[in-house]
This record gives C-alpha cells, structure tokens and sequence, in this order.
C-alpha cells in the first residue's frame, strides 16, 4: 500500500515595502517572503479533504496583516513574529519555515548631498535570513 511521506507547500516571492518616516528623514526596506507550512495535511491527499489546507493567497494576506501591525525592525524579528503567528493560529501546522530576503536600497545624492527621503536600488546583493518555527509536544 502507498504511504504518504513527508509534505509541505507555501507561497514564496511576496513582497513588502515599508517606509518609516522620521522627521526630515525617511528609512525605506524591501523584503521578499517565502513561507512553507508543514504538518497535518494528509486528508487532504486521501479524502479529498481540503479544510486544514491554508491556501497560498491567505498566506499572503497574513504576510500583509501581519507586517501593518508589526513592530519588528529587522527582518530576523519580522520572520520569527511571522512563523509564531502561523503556527499559533493553525492548529494542523506542526513547523513554519519563513525566508525573508532584504534588498539594499541606498539614499540618493543630488548635488554632492544625501536625499533624506530619495532612494535608489543599492545593488543585487540581498541579506537573507531564515527562520523555522515548531510547535512543541504537550508536556515538554
């Protein structure tokens, strides 16, 4: 008899852009999210059964939900609130995985001085961070 292994699924390449203002300056950041749930989704392939699935585009609208009311400065803190918030509110997901990749923007110069609030795409390079959420067993 065929045996079920392993699965998992998400959405990947959601993109967030937030400007903080401050004053007579302004910080802008980029993030691209990956998110990829594991768990209890066997029903799903035997029974045809699709209601502990999460579909891909609530996942991103949670990504959205969840960065409007974010405090988190860095994408490190943004992955971890993420990964909590999925597993604490889907009781089917064992593990959460969020990718959060950040692109460089740098402010602009215009006649030999900075821009406070003008940005440029500071390059190709991306910091990446990765965070992997679980929940833990009753009575450990």
């Amino acid at each position: 008899m065929a045996r079920l292994g392993e699965n998992r699924y998400g959405k990947s390449r959601v993109r967030l852009s937030r400007i903080t203002r401050r004053g007579d300056h302004h910080e802008f950041n980029e993030w691209s999210v990956r998110v990829l749930l594991h768990g209890d989704f066997e029903s799903s392939f035997t029974e045809a059964d699709n209601s502990k699935i999460l579909p891909t585009d609530t996942m991103k609208n949670t990504v959205y939900s969840v960065a409007r009311a974010s405090k988190a400065e860095t994408i490190e803190e943004f992955a971890m609130e993420l990964g909590n918030y999925l597993l604490g509110n889907n009781p089917q997901v064992t593990k959460a995985s969020v990718e959060v990749n950040e692109k460089s923007w740098e402010r602009m110069t215009v006649d030999g001085s900075s821009e406070p609030t003008t940005f440029k795409l500071g390059g190709p390079n991306c910091k990446p961070w990765l965070r992997c959420a679980k929940k833990m067993a009753h009575g450990r």
